[in-house]
């Protein structure tokens, strides 16, 4: 895997190791290099183009408008688990819809002497890139890393950040923006309440 770092708000480092490409995986909900934002995934060949920027499949692969729909179902998956991480509710809709989405997905796991490794398993293009992502995510889990990979609440945001705090208390992917915005949002309802 040979994927980029993605700019992160506030100034935050992304998530260590293979955690990082599952939150770039996340982040791609909305493209922060683009004037206006926007869904980065947004036909099945931008999706080939960033799953082979992630070393995930060959440039050349072919994947059809169903295998886009079944990719972002596992990221609104995996964006839900990570706003509960966040302390929201989960979407077990979303879940759901993961939980099917990830069938036929696989890796295969290779024991060496430096630990175990994830490697796609012998299976169609998207069941391998699928595959390497899920395995990503369920390391994290296991590393206890995890936690620490939230989704902003902000208005329209939804940024997935990792929460290097000591407590993992932080809860906004920039305290600046959406931290910012929340505050004056709360202390206008508290002027007009007490004005009503």
């Amino acid at each position: 895997m040979t994927g980029e770092v993605e700019p992160q708000p506030g100034g935050r480092a992304p998530a260590p190791g293979a955690l990082a490409l599952v939150q770039a995986f996340l982040n791609t909900h909305y493209d922060l290099t683009a004037e206006r934002g926007g869904e980065v995934l947004v036909h099945a060949d931008a999706l080939v183009a960033w799953l082979a920027s992630n070393g995930l499949i060959a440039r050349e692969a072919k994947l059809r408008p169903d295998d886009l729909e079944r990719a972002l179902a596992v990221r609104e998956g995996l964006r839900a688990l990570a706003f509960a991480n966040n302390g929201e509710p989960v979407d077990s809709a979303a879940v759901e819809q993961l939980r099917r989405a990830s069938a036929g997905a696989f890796t295969e796991v290779l024991v060496e002497s430096d630990g175990p490794h994830f490697h796609p398993g012998a299976a169609a293009i998207l069941d391998a890139a699928l595959g390497t992502l899920l395995a990503s995510a369920a390391s994290g889990m296991l590393e206890g890393a995890w936690p620490r990979l939230k989704a902003c609440p902000g208005r329209a945001c939804g940024w997935a950040f990792y929460d290097q705090s000591k407590n993992q208390s932080a809860r906004w992917c920039s305290m600046k923006v959406c931290g910012d915005r929340e505050k004056a949002r709360s202390y206008y309802r508290r002027q007009t309440q007490r004005e009503g």
